[in-house]
């Protein structure tokens, strides 16, 4: 044969099924475009410059892991749906007189093809939508210094290196089922899998109970880390249920539809129901994908869009103050923090306000009924479980009390009031090795520190009477530790804009540093600028994944149609012919649609609606406690997939009718 035979023969063969290779080449360029924008963020140097750079290059890292799995995976899985599709004409040519080799070679051209165009277009496109998404980036970080876009050229070659493996990984699939397969099967292949299914019961039970306990767990988690490490574990409860009942518990119901026979011998529900049930098994599977992927959408874009929205009250949370410093009273050290602090103030154009000047000790504890336990765990050996049991625990001399809170309390020697910043402490006398006390008040507020709920860890202030008494306590709960020493404390708000108090605070901090590295410090302004980068960096993420799992969501549900459209067109021809008119044909059409394409949503918006509790749990972690921000950004969230969702359900049922009428 000719030596452009067969090229020409595969630029035909793509432009008479562009309507199911145009959007799986789309597909393929929005995954290449979705890859290479994020690993050339990840290889930015100019991004190293900015504040809580390394925690953001660790998301943009696992980002870019995430993109090439899930690439991987659903280019396969689309590339499923076209050789299915491409089996009966294949199978025509193997007829005609085309050997395998030859049929292979028709492959392999329209495989080149469909990669030159799309790692063509999918670099070029990554090259210049990168820059716009760079500019959104850097918005969402609030970083105002330019950094300088550039080409990656290493970029570059890891994306067309992983992509061409791709291409030729579902090429090599491809061979394989024309080999194994007879010409008599590919002329077949787009009708197999349509026997009637059997529904099990057991299988239907099995994702009832796994559905349960998914359900479960995310509606029973009490704290935060709690939520983080059961999190995955329903998810993959609620996955394997999902599956089971799509699978199985749907065409358990349809066959329940199917026995009611007042609804089921209607001509609508006839033929929707029948011509759901007549190739439910491998509908099903496509749903559940669906189903997921919604979810993932939904569940990934709302808690990243209420991190950001809710990121300054999150930081107020954790700082009652804009300022602190803490070090130990030893030297000049105390007099030189103030000072340094003055100076600057004046420098940076600054007014420190609601100062707090203390004296306090500090010690770490396990509490077990009202006995505080020494803290005896190795550095090495301090595991989550360790940092969400353990207790922080600050001594406050009264005197010093009384003057940050304008009153004249008294105590006695054996007497302390405590202010827990979680939960009450509901003891009536507290213990410290041999010393015991008798707590006076369970304080409700406390001028250093408000009342939080979902603490990951826990903290309490102990006002005793005077500093002999925090010696006391200290060297009872650690006899052999004699470093214990008492601590001074500032805590101070700022007057002025937020540039300069931003300015103010690292200056200080550096200043403080050369004073006495050990000195603790920390400021609202300084740690909200690294807090941008982390959750601006979750939310570029967020809605970039939930873009992508959109897309596939859409393709999934476009190629699904439009190969039930092809193998429906003959059966409703036949239909027609037996006396069906049009308009009853597009209200069946309609009807089989909605029943299949608002399944996965239905089942989405359900799993998310339970998901919310261990969601708000997780969120509780990074601080993030307003429940009522979390519920608007999800219910906005999920309004605005829904209306996406119905918009591509408009588009595909045009195109499903097109075909079948």
């Amino acid at each position: 044969m000719n030596k452009i035979f067969y090229p020409k023969l595969a630029l035909t063969n793509l432009k008479k099924n562009a309507d199911t290779y145009v959007p799986y080449i789309l597909t393929c360029i929005g995954s290449i475009i979705a890859f290479y924008t994020m690993i050339s963020f990840y290889g930015n140097k100019g991004l190293d410059e900015m504040p809580g750079s390394i925690n953001l290059k660790t998301i943009l890292f696992l980002g870019t892991i995430v993109i090439g799995i899930f690439s991987t995976i659903f280019l396969f899985y689309t590339n499923s749906f076209l050789i299915k599709r491409r089996k009966k004409e294949l199978g025509l040519y193997s007829i005609l007189g085309m050997e395998k080799k030859h049929i292979a070679r028709v492959l392999f051209y329209e495989t080149v093809v469909v990669t030159i165009v799309s790692l063509t277009l999918g670099l070029l496109g990554g090259i210049l939508i990168g820059k716009l998404l760079y500019l959104l980036l850097l918005k969402l970080l609030h970083f105002t210094t330019p950094i300088q876009f550039y080409i990656d050229g290493r970029g570059l070659l890891i994306t067309a290196g992983i992509f061409l493996v791709i291409f030729f990984l579902t090429l090599l699939t491809n061979f394989i089922q024309v080999k194994m397969a007879n010409p008599i099967n590919l002329l077949k292949g787009g009708e197999q899998g349509e026997k009637e299914p059997k529904s099990s019961w057991i299988v239907t039970l099995f994702g009832i109970i796994s559905l349960g306990i998914g359900y479960g767990i995310a509606l029973t988690v009490k704290s935060p880390v709690e939520a983080i490490l059961l999190f995955f574990v329903a998810v993959i409860f609620v996955i394997i249920g999902t599956y089971a009942l799509f699978t199985s518990g749907s065409i358990a119901l349809l066959k329940v539809l199917k026995k009611n026979k007042n609804f089921y011998y209607q001509s609508r529900n006839f033929i929707s129901v029948s011509g759901m049930i007549y190739r439910m098994k491998q509908n099903a599977v496509g749903l559940a994908n669906i189903c997921i992927l919604s979810t993932m959408v939904l569940v990934t874009i709302s808690t990243t869009v209420s991190l950001y929205i809710g990121q300054e009250s999150m930081m107020r949370d954790m700082y009652h103050f804009d300022m602190i410093v803490v070090g130990e009273n030893t030297g000049n050290d105390e007099a030189l923090v103030a000072e340094s602090i003055q100076k600057t103030a004046e420098q940076r154009g600054v007014n420190p306000t609601d100062q707090i000047n203390l004296r306090l000790g500090n010690l770490t504890a396990f509490l077990e009924g009202d006995h505080f336990m020494p803290d005896l765990v190795a550095k090495e050996d301090k595991d989550n479980n360790y940092y969400t049991t353990k207790t922080d625990v600050w001594l406050i001399p009264l005197e010093d009390y009384n003057k940050m809170s304008d009153t004249s309390t008294d105590l006695n020697e054996n007497e302390v009031m405590i202010f827990s910043v979680g939960d009450n402490y509901n003891q009536k006398t507290m213990t410290f090795g041999d010393r015991s006390f008798s707590v006076k008040e369970n304080l409700q507020t406390f001028p250093l520190n408000n009342k939080k709920a979902e603490l990951v860890g826990k903290t309490c202030y102990i006002i005793v009477k005077d500093e002999g008494v925090i010696a006391d306590i200290q060297n009872n709960l650690y006899p052999d530790n004699n470093s214990k020493s008492l601590l001074f404390g500032k805590f101070f708000n700022l007057e002025g804009n937020d540039e300069a108090k931003l300015a103010f605070s690292e200056n200080v901090f550096q200043q403080v540093e050369g004073i006495n590295p050990d000195i603790d410090k920390a400021s609202y302004y300084v740690s909200l600028t690294e807090w941008y980068s982390i959750f601006g960096g979750f939310l570029f993420l967020g809605v970039f994944l939930g873009t992508l799992f959109m897309m596939a969501t859409v393709l999934i549900i476009y190629f699904k149609q439009i190969s039930e459209g092809y193998e429906d067109r003959d059966r409703f021809e036949i239909m027609q012919k037996v006396g069906m008119d049009k308009a009853e044909v597009k209200k069946t059409i309609g009807k089989q649609i909605l029943m299949v394409f608002f399944l996965p949503l239905a089942g989405a918006t359900i799993h998310v609606a339970f998901a919310f509790r261990v969601m708000a749990k997780m969120l509780a972690a990074f601080r993030l406690t307003d429940t009522g921000l979390i519920l608007i950004c999800t219910i906005v969230v999920t309004l605005i997939y829904a209306l996406i969702y119905a918009l591509v359900y408009w588009w595909t049922a045009k195109a499903y009718y097109k075909l079948v009428k």
